[in-house]
């Protein structure tokens, strides 16, 4: 597809392309990121009695001045919100003025395209340990619960991730795939909690882990993630916790209390899926996931050491935890233990063959 700004050097028009564009390029988040600033932009414009449809001369520092003022001070947004409109506009901007070989100022330079530090969205492991404990929910407020505590248990998958997860990437005791924003390859110790969840959803016509996704649609995945958030916001009130709980909490949540309990940072952004490495790097037979599980054993440590056993199984030996999720995996998934694929960890070669 050809860029193309008609003669009017329209930017609103160019805009709309990139959001067709990032779309076609199955980068959802971005276009849906453009489509929302651009929505913001062209209602300051009607509100303002301006044309709608606006050149890329006219984008000046006054214009864009006087659009973060009126979020600030008239739509009452955040600055980090007006802040993310801004430099959605801008990036759009940059390409735009590139091809059109336009050789002037930025005008994006007055305004504020930062990002302020914001309450923390983490959660403490009692909070885990009260949604793995809690009872009388509906069945869809469970699911979503369920969700909520093996993105977690999973070294807090992205939910994008989550969604996507196929059967296939269930191997050889572990759950293997490529991270959607920086396509890390990432490899899971599959624990207990999180086979037990994987069986409960299992559906013999689904080669999806999960049910989330009516179809593979941009649509169906932004129905997912709201659903996902409305009834994480209800979990919250029935736990009676002050705190949001919300798609990126897992995540933020498992990085926090890694760094608690003094893991490396370095192993917590491998853990992750934040190095940069090039995908080459993941094929080395030296690569071993040792040292990450045992930063993952740390906490599930923790959470372990923070549940009530039930009265009947007060007899166990310490440390073997009970979950409310009582079901056991289905054997086909695990061919191979999660003992024997300790032994053969460090070969990357081993870990990422198709389980038979």
């Amino acid at each position: 597809m050809e860029t193309k700004i008609n003669n009017g050097k329209d930017f609103v028009s160019f805009m709309q392309w990139q959001i067709q564009e990032k779309a076609a390029c199955n980068k959802t988040k971005t276009s849906a990121n453009y489509r929302s600033a651009l929505c913001s932009f062209t209602r300051f414009l009607r509100d303002k009695g301006r044309d709608e449809q606006i050149t890329f001369e006219q984008i000046t520092d006054e214009l864009l001045e006087s659009y973060e003022s009126y979020l600030l001070h008239e739509r009452g947004i955040t600055r980090n919100t007006s802040s993310f409109y801004l430099r959605a506009l801008h990036t759009v901007y940059k390409r735009g003025a590139d091809d059109l070989g336009l050789n002037t100022d930025d005008p994006f330079t007055g305004v504020y395209r930062g990002v302020d530090k914001t309450a923390k969205r983490a959660v403490t492991p009692d909070v885990i340990v009260k949604l793995i404990q809690l009872k009388d929910t509906d069945p869809k407020t469970e699911f979503y619960r369920d969700l909520f505590v093996f993105s977690f248990y999973a070294r807090g998958i992205a939910f994008i991730d989550l969604a996507n997860l196929k059967k296939d990437n269930l191997v050889n005791g572990r759950l293997v795939y490529r991270r959607s924003k920086t396509g890390s390859l990432l490899s899971v110790k599959v624990e207990k909690v999180m086979r037990d969840i994987i069986h409960k959803y299992d559906s013999p016509e689904s080669n999806h882990l999960f049910p989330i996704l009516k179809d593979d649609t941009p649509t169906a995945y932004w129905n997912a993630l709201r659903a996902y958030n409305y009834h994480l916001k209800r979990l919250a009130a029935k736990i009676g916790t002050d705190v949001m709980l919300t798609s990126y909490v897992p995540r933020h949540s498992w990085a926090s209390e890694a760094a608690r309990l003094h893991v490396p940072t370095r192993v917590i952004s491998e853990s992750m899926g934040h190095s940069s490495e090039r995908t080459t790097s993941i094929y080395l037979t030296t690569l071993d996931y040792h040292e990450i599980d045992t930063a993952t054993r740390k906490i599930i440590d923790t959470i372990n050491r923070k549940m009530k056993p039930r009265k009947q199984e007060r007899n166990n030996r310490a440390g073997n935890i009970t979950f409310f999720y009582t079901t056991t995996s289905p054997s086909f998934y695990y061919a191979t233990s999660t003992q024997e694929v300790d032994k053969f960890d460090a070969n990357v070669d081993i870990i990422l063959k198709r389980t038979k």
